[in-house]
């Protein structure tokens, strides 16, 4: 047999190609388009093929296998690497020209994001000059410019095409193929969420050590080796920075980039959204699955210093973010800002983080009734259903349902109960509700205005109040109810009994009430927060922080020690400490004693100095009368008086030129304002503004 007589079957080539073709696994659909234009070539089939995807997602082997598909049915093949290319027309037209002799040639082009500057070009000029029945591929990084939309002929001839991760089932393939033992399947795939490259390097390292078992570090081989392939080296430290920044977050916008790096915010953003492995969302950007976890383990692991600040700032930026957010973006606001602790090993024994799973969180309608109730008595019982129905009937606003995308079909369901003093007849005929009402009232009563809120029939259906994308979205509710209910006094959050929770709501600053509450055959805990001791402001400032320990991390104590020495006033002694402490205001250590000191007023500024706090509080309030040119007078009498030491009504009257009933009535309106200034600073914390009242101006 002479050589020219060999088969392409007979050589090297032949065999390289069967050897490609059995560890080649997925991409059926593109596989279909192409081998549909290359076995029947015509006026009507794709002409150019566009693939695009990041780095180490299997385009090089993905137009191999093109290459070996059009060879085995007789077609030409011209492949092309534009790595290291000229840019320029002139220099692809020199590599790639050939395909325009060739009425049944097939032109691949790797790495095309090297000369995609030339779209435009191509899709004008070049392409059109292709001979009927060729066909062209570009695998490409980025995705296609518009250019192609400008001409209409392009919407037949143009099959473009993202490549994404493996599925479950093909990288499973791809493993058993590569002769993986099958107990690190699991660990592999959840790894490397099914990205080509780094499966098979990791299957490599598998194969190369006999691995039974394998564990990964952020410094290890395969992670260095992808962080090179899928990202690259960034422009420059904060292009660097910007990107993980991306990793870190749920959703990188830019008032994120921003608060964090400040005011080249707007240009890192519109890089980020240019890199192949970053996806634009409804909220955002993030990057891929794969990018993301590489690039966080990389500076949790390089850098846990800094890792530390970044999250800090991030984490400031997104509560203050969940609590501004109104609406339907509470949620989303909310899951953001938590997200941030998903590297946490303590918190992710908790929550799932479960993005994909397809259920989402609605409002209960009437129609839903039925379901709700079957829902909660296949969890509860009938009894936990009797009562689930009396709430339905008193506050059907406060249940919300949790549902499936595809059929709507409600799955999961809670209530967030808003209760006040003259709900206490349908309180106390609820346990749970009765519970939470007796502890209030042996404790610190509610004042004028407040209420408190019972988290109820937390129920999911299967997995009832375990981990699971249903149970995450109830407890991110919870806690934006804590981040959005004002005048909110007490929260409680009621669990069946399960030692399983009690550590998670510990960390929450949730503690759990001595005794049991029984309904029906079950036994609840009850979960309470006092928000007048521990504040919404400084109960954030807490969540900010960050365990880094690992995945035997423990939770940060919450600063519930405090509550021993806080001081929940009435409103009338309230009043009453305010004008002792205004009448004292000369008096050496004359405010020391004042039970304001004691309050959350005061010991949210946390300076350790309650005294001066109270004073820097006293001067404010009076100071923002001046604000209102209708209270500047109010702020003449009330500074005279208090502040400038005339020592009664009288003298201050006659040092500001006024009658002493003028006088007096502007000292009372100016107190008024004063009082209920910092009594509303008492109620909210923070959020409170200073409220002119028509009526006393």
């Amino acid at each position: 047999m002479s050589v020219l007589a060999l088969s392409h079957h007979e050589r090297l080539a032949g065999r390289l190609a069967e050897s490609r073709a059995s560890m080649f696994v997925g991409r059926t659909d593109l596989l279909t388009v192409f081998g549909t234009a290359v076995a029947a070539a015509g006026h009507e089939n794709v002409a150019v093929i566009f693939v695009h995807g990041p780095g180490g997602t299997g385009k090089s082997a993905l137009l191999q296998r093109f290459a070996d598909e059009a060879r085995a049915v007789g077609r030409q093949v011209l492949q092309v690497n534009a790595r290291g290319m000229e840019p320029s027309g002139q220099a692809f037209e020199s590599y790639a020209g050939g395909i325009l002799d060739l009425p049944a040639g097939v032109l691949l082009v790797d790495n095309f994001e090297h000369c995609q500057g030339l779209e435009p070009w191509l899709a004008h000029e070049f392409l059109p000059r292709l001979p009927v029945g060729a066909l062209v591929v570009l695998a490409s990084k980025n995705a296609p410019c518009t250019h192609w939309r400008e001409d209409l002929g392009w919407s037949t001839a143009l099959h473009v095409a993202r490549l994404s991760n493996l599925r479950n089932a093909e990288a499973r393939e791809l493993l058993h193929r590569m002769r993986v033992r099958p107990s690190l399947h699991d660990t592999l795939i959840e790894f490397t969420h099914g990205h080509p490259l780094a499966l098979r390097l990791a299957a490599e390292i598998a194969q190369r050590d006999n691995l039974e078992t394998m564990t990964w570090t952020s410094s290890g081989p395969v992670l260095r080796q992808l962080v090179e392939c899928l990202v690259g080296e960034a422009p420059s430290p904060s292009h660097q920075h910007a990107l993980e920044v991306c990793a870190h977050a749920l959703n990188t916008t830019e008032g994120l980039l921003r608060a964090t790096l400040g005011e080249q915010a707007p240009a890192l953003f519109a890089w980020l959204r240019r890199q192949p492995y970053v996806e634009s969302g409804q909220h955002g950007l993030s990057p891929h699955d794969l990018v993301r976890e590489i690039l966080d383990a990389d500076l949790r692991w390089r850098d846990p210093a800094g890792y530390q600040r970044m999250h800090e700032r991030m984490s400031r930026h997104l509560l203050d973010e969940a609590r501004a957010a109104t609406g339907p973006d509470v949620l989303p606001a909310v899951l953001a800002a938590t997200y941030l602790h998903r590297r946490n090993g303590f918190v992710s024994r908790f929550l799932t983080w479960n993005m994909d799973s397809g259920i989402y969180e609605d409002t209960c309608r009437p129609a839903d009734r039925a379901d709700v109730l079957r829902l909660i008595e296949a969890a509860e019982g009938a009894r936990s259903a009797e009562l689930a129905e009396r709430w339905m009937d008193v506050q059907p606003s406060a249940f919300r349902v949790y549902r499936l995308a595809d059929s709507r079909t409600p799955v999961a369901v809670m209530a967030w109960l808003r209760l006040t003093p003259d709900l206490a007849d349908v309180v106390d005929q609820d346990p749970v509700t009765s519970a939470a009402w007796q502890h209030i009232r042996s404790r610190r009563p509610l004042r004028d205005h407040e209420h408190f809120a019972v988290a109820r029939f937390m129920v999911a259906a299967d997995t009832y109040q375990r981990p699971s994308a249903a149970m995450d979205l109830m407890i991110h509710r919870c806690v934006a109810q804590f981040l959005h209910s004002d005048h909110l006094a007490w929260s409680f959050i009621a669990l069946a009994s399960d030692p399983f929770w009690i550590a998670f709501m510990e960390y929450l600053d949730q503690r759990s009430l001595r005794d049991q509450t029984p309904v029906g055959a079950r036994q609840f805990t009850l979960y309470a927060h006092d928000w007048r001791v521990v504040t919404r402001k400084r109960w954030m400032e807490v969540g900010a922080s960050i365990e880094l320990a690992g995945p035997d991390a423990k939770p940060r104590p919450r600063l519930h020690s405090d509550s021993a020495v806080v001081t929940v006033l009435s409103r009338e002694e309230f009043d009453r400490a305010v004008l002792d402490a205004l009448g004292s205001w000369h008096r050496r250590d004359g405010l020391a004693g004042n039970p304001l000191t004691r309050t959350r007023l005061v010991t949210a500024h946390g300076d350790g100095n309650p005294v001066g706090a109270l004073r820097a509080l006293l001067t404010e309030a009076v100071a923002a009368l001046r604000e209102d040119p209708r209270a500047e007078k109010y702020h003449r009498s009330v500074d005279m008086r208090f502040f400038r030491g005339a020592p009664t009504r009288e003298v201050a009257a006659e040092r500001l030129g006024l009658s002493l009933s003028t006088h007096q009535r502007h000292l009372k309106r100016g107190l008024q304002r004063v009082l209920d200034h910092l009594w509303d600073r008492e109620l909210l914390g923070e959020d409170s503004e200073m409220k002119v009242s028509p009526a006393s101006a």
